[in-house]
């Protein structure tokens, strides 16, 4: 199971259903051939370069594949991408961090209301700003309408709050949308990214 990312204070935490397969095996998240989330965060201006490149990712998968992907080399490569990402005051974790998942639909690696619960509790403790959820819309409701009733599916700002932190609700970035849906995403992620720089030159002014 991949370290999670999650210091106290950071500006955006990003929340996955599970870490799937392809990503265990190559020792960082997000790296499904089908994963666009290191481009979608790129692409709302949330990091200001590609923190995984796509050659990087092919390196990583021929090198598991000819097993040349040593542990010291995999090491390296987790800390100087994790070191990028907290001083960008980005984290990462799961909702389920108990189970691998197959896929993006594997039911198996469906987070219970146990996972849900842990999370919520964890984050007032450790204040991410934002919480950039990166799973299917309907599968977001379910999970969490139980304890904010007014959840919706609407990519973007969520109308409650975990902690101190806003929600946002990005949809997944495994399940390429096509046409309006993927307008609708892209405009999600830019908006969180405006957010973000918004609450980054607030706190740079109050130091």
């Amino acid at each position: 199971m991949l370290r999670e990312i999650w210091a106290p204070d950071l500006n955006v935490l990003f929340v996955e259903m599970a870490v799937d397969e392809v990503s265990d095996k190559l020792g960082f998240y997000h790296l499904h051939t089908r994963d666009r989330f290191w481009e979608a965060i790129e692409l709302g201006g949330i990091t200001p370069r590609r923190i995984i490149t796509p050659s990087e990712r092919k390196a990583l998968e021929e090198g598991q594949k000819q097993g040349s992907l040593s542990d010291p080399i995999r090491s390296l490569f987790i800390e100087k991408k994790t070191s990028q990402l907290l001083k960008l005051g980005i984290g990462l974790t799961d909702l389920n961090r108990r189970i691998i998942a197959a896929g993006d639909k594997d039911k198996g690696a469906r987070p219970t209301d146990d996972d849900v619960q842990e999370f919520v509790d964890r984050v007032p403790a450790l204040n991410p700003k934002l919480l950039g959820v990166v799973i299917n819309a309907d599968l977001f409701v379910e999970l969490f309408i139980g304890r904010y009733p007014g959840v919706t599916s609407t990519l973007g700002l969520q109308p409650f709050t975990i902690g101190n932190a806003e929600v946002w609700l990005l949809g997944s970035t495994i399940s390429k949308p096509r046409g309006e849906a993927l307008t609708r995403q892209e405009d999600a992620f830019f908006a969180l990214g405006e957010r973000a720089d918004a609450l980054r030159a607030k706190r740079e002014e109050n130091i």
